[in-house]
């Protein structure tokens, strides 16, 4: 089989500069985060003065860069990444030893879209026209992917579109980013119900990391509406009591917070256990995909892939791909029995956020653990010099859970 090489292919301002650039380079670095622009940074070795004394970047000068491979999974094979296209955003000199690196960022192509302010009101709209509109008015197309969203109305009030646009999109369960000229939204339900693209296997990995936190573990949300007719104020419940999100976004209607509520739920909760591989490019994956891991014990399972950023070094090209657990099982029965051995003794370490993707793949469950073993969990704080557990935050080494 041939050697495997790669490479980076660089276009600026729409003219091929490998050939002037690639001598230099010393390290290049693609970042490609879900629901934020894409970021490339170049940088440039300048032991001669070359860069310094020379030609200098200017802010929003175009680059284009492509990842090349070659025979990298058979024998011939060429394959390109297309990372995108891209704008100057800064730019450094450092040493030793002296270095020139230039920072881009995915932009649209009309800068208006991230700088210019605009007031508007939106009547019996959907989100994707809105979408259309504000892609229309600066010449980019719109991908969309998700059920349509009926808005009554809403207030953009000296907001820029973008960020107009990626506050709506957060309230109602999608992720935005832009890309080569394209407005991208997509809903989050959507792709986290996806199978499994790729399994990764623990022996494949170079290095890897792993967080679970107790914050922003939300079992339930209130989400407030007014009747037209009354001028009533009526509060919502979302999901289950226990920890609950208080949402200060206004509905429109009973179904209109419902659909709030549970997504506040999901953004709140998405990223509270999290996890960041670095591994060799045997596999292409995307952000969003869906992958499963291997090998890792209690943290196996179903991850969405939310930040992948390509690292491309004199002589070596890794991969580092970071993102959240997903729920292995909506029916919220145990995919443990620990019953069977008489139940769980906390260990140190242990949260009860932990225990429950344990036994149900979700750490939402946690307040079923805790409410089922309310009284045990209480007295063991008290007997700790605590004066509650705090809903369960506080469980100590020892104690004997039942797990329902």
């Amino acid at each position: 089989m041939e050697p495997r090489s790669f490479g980076v292919q660089i276009f600026y301002n729409h003219v091929e500069a490998t050939e002037d650039i690639s001598p230099y380079l010393n390290s290049f670095t693609y970042t490609d985060p879900i629901d934020e622009s894409d970021t490339i940074a170049i940088s440039l070795l300048d032991r001669e003065g070359t860069w310094a004394a020379g030609w200098i970047p200017k802010k929003e000068d175009q680059i284009r860069p492509n990842i090349l491979l070659r025979n990298w999974l058979a024998d011939g094979e060429r394959r390109t990444i297309v990372c995108g296209d891209f704008m100057v955003d800064d730019f450094s000199f450092s040493g030793p030893p002296d270095m020139l690196t230039i920072n881009g960022i995915s932009s649209p192509l009309n800068t208006e879209f991230k700088e210019t302010s605009r007031s508007q009101t939106w009547k019996d709209v959907t989100l994707r026209q809105i979408s259309e509109e504000i892609a229309a008015r600066y010449g980019m197309s719109l991908f969309y992917e998700g059920e349509e969203v009926p808005i009554e109305k809403m207030e953009q009030s000296r907001q820029t579109d973008a960020d107009f646009l990626k506050k709506l999109a957060e309230k109602y369960g999608f992720a935005l980013k832009t890309y080569s000229g394209r407005i991208i939204l997509f809903s989050w339900e959507v792709y986290e119900n996806q199978p499994a693209k790729s399994v990764i296997r623990k022996q494949d990995v170079r290095k890897w990391s792993y967080h679970s936190s107790m914050l922003g573990t939300y079992t339930g949300a209130k989400v407030s509406y007014t009747v037209p007719k009354t001028k009533k104020t009526v509060e919502v419940m979302v999901g289950t009591e226990g920890r609950i999100y208080n949402s200060t976004e206004k509905a429109d209607s009973p179904a209109d917070a419902e659909r709030i509520g549970k997504n506040a739920i999901r953004n709140a909760n998405r990223k509270e256990t999290t996890v960041t591989l670095t591994l060799n490019p045997v596999v292409f994956l995307t952000v969003s995909d869906n992958v499963e891991l291997q090998g890792f014990g209690n943290l196996d399972g179903r991850y969405q892939i939310g930040k992948i950023v390509h690292q491309i070094s004199r002589g070596d090209y890794s991969i580092q791909i970071s993102g959240w657990r997903l729920p292995d099982a909506e029916s919220g029965q145990a995919t443990q029995d620990p019953a069977a051995s008489g139940g769980y003794e906390v260990q140190s370490g242990d949260t009860l956020w932990d225990l429950a993707v344990r036994f149900y793949g979700s750490g939402a469950k946690a307040s079923a653990i805790y409410e089922a073993n309310r009284d045990v969990i209480e007295e063991e704080a008290k007997k700790r010099g605590k004066g509650s557990s705090s809903s369960g935050y506080w469980i100590f080494p020892g104690t004997k859970l039942t797990i329902p």
